[in-house]
């Protein structure tokens, strides 16, 4: 009977139905953001670099805002984002660590530049030629 019981176990294994869900390749980024607020013209300026899993640059964005009432007001406007994202986890870096998102957004806010920039146009920007933001900090 054991021996018999050894053959319908197998049997109920080789019947056995197996799902697997197949990840598809979801490319991982870094991205660092910061602000900077100019108070007496209510303006405020926002940069975001992205960088790969190796920590290669891989994209450099600034924006200009206007008519912003205070600081606080131009960095929650992000939490407002999370919903477009597939899965997005934000997480607070000192200011010591995050200081090329900083003075790019400082940059952007003293010449009023909003730019995009990646690939080719990327590799001929001031900062990138400088090879200050090349490798991500971390």
């Amino acid at each position: 009977m054991a021996e018999y019981e050894g053959i319908k176990a197998i049997k109920i294994l080789a019947n056995m139905n197996r799902n697997y869900r197949i990840q598809k390749d979801i490319p991982r980024v870094t991205i660092h953001f910061d602000a900077a607020f100019d108070s007496r013209n209510f303006k405020s300026a926002a940069g975001l670099m992205g960088w790969d899993l190796r920590g290669e640059l891989l994209v450099l964005k600034t924006i200009i805002h206007n008519n912003i009432s205070s600081p606080f007001a131009a960095e929650a406007d992000i939490q407002n984002k999370k919903p477009c994202f597939q899965e997005i986890i934000f997480q607070h870096i000192h200011r010591s660590g995050n200081l090329h998102a900083y003075r790019l957004a400082k940059d952007a806010l003293d010449r009023g530049e909003t730019f995009y920039l990646m690939g080719d146009e990327l590799k001929h920007h001031i900062f990138a030629s400088e090879r200050r933001w090349l490798r991500n900090p971390d």
